[in-house]
């Protein structure tokens, strides 16, 4: 079985699921994250300064100490960066700012290969599909192997929730609430009622439509909260994030 089947499994029996962002450029972090207990990780290529040749090297490394699924938000959706992403070897990808149902059917033909998709086949040179070794399993699994996951960053996207949801291939709708806030000249105004309008309409359109619900949570108490919200699958925590808390708390406790 995929590691992204696991994670879909996980998902379809009702488990709450946790995955990290790794931000970084480093391997080792990825080892480290790895083999912490995350449900999966996620390489971050929209703000982080990874490279694709890093990434595999950061799919290595997370391999080597545990099964959690390596996903890659990709910068954009656009057919030849997710063909790129995927034929890395990626699990599963998340693409930023999909707003409309024509959008969501381009993240999933570019995942896809003809006659059901416009991904170019390049798998016997790919290290997707480990350099044309199991090529036919990689082109016969495809579907189940990979977690598809559109972001909901606009109001825009909220409005078309139900549309985006229904799309064929979609896995998850994942809120990313910056952006969203941004999108009605917000930015990062949580507490502002028109937000918290937004993001609740968002939570509960996701909730009832057939894809699982992401977003992006920070310590114990807030995903704690959102898992109980109804969630399904939180970013809860981030490489550099980690280093950081970590060495602020060492120092803060430090009597100097």
């Amino acid at each position: 079985m995929s590691f992204a089947r696991k994670l879909k499994e996980k998902l379809r029996a009702g488990e709450k699921t946790t995955a990290c962002w790794l931000f970084s450029n480093s391997p080792d972090m990825a080892e480290i994250i790895g083999a912490a207990g995350f449900d999966a990780v996620m390489i971050d290529h929209e703000h982080g300064s990874g490279s694709l040749e890093m990434a595999i090297h950061q799919y290595r490394a997370v391999r080597c100490v545990g099964d959690a699924p390596v996903l890659m938000r990709v910068p954009w959706n656009d057919t030849v960066l997710i063909k790129r992403a995927l034929d890395t070897g990626m699990d599963g990808i998340m693409v930023p700012s999909v707003s409309t149902a024509e959008e969501a059917r381009a993240v999933v033909a570019a995942c896809r290969y003809p006659p059901h998709g416009i991904r170019s086949a390049g798998i016997g040179a790919a290290r997707g599909g480990t350099y044309g070794r199991f090529a036919r399993a990689y082109l016969e699994n495809l579907v189940d192997d990979l977690m598809i996951i559109c972001q909901i960053e606009t109001k825009e996207g909220v409005e078309n929730i139900e549309s985006i949801a229904a799309v064929d291939g979609i896995d998850m709708l994942f809120i990313g609430p910056n952006d969203l806030s941004g999108s009605i000249r917000k930015l990062g105004q949580f507490n502002d009622p028109e937000v918290k309008a937004l993001l609740t309409e968002a939570r509960d359109r996701i909730k009832a439509s057939p894809a699982y619900l992401g977003c992006i949570s920070k310590g114990a108490e807030q995903t704690n909260d959102l898992f109980a919200e109804g969630y399904d699958f939180l970013l809860c925590a981030s490489d550099t994030d980690l280093v950081l808390s970590g060495a602020r708390n060492l120092l803060s406790a430090v009597k100097k």
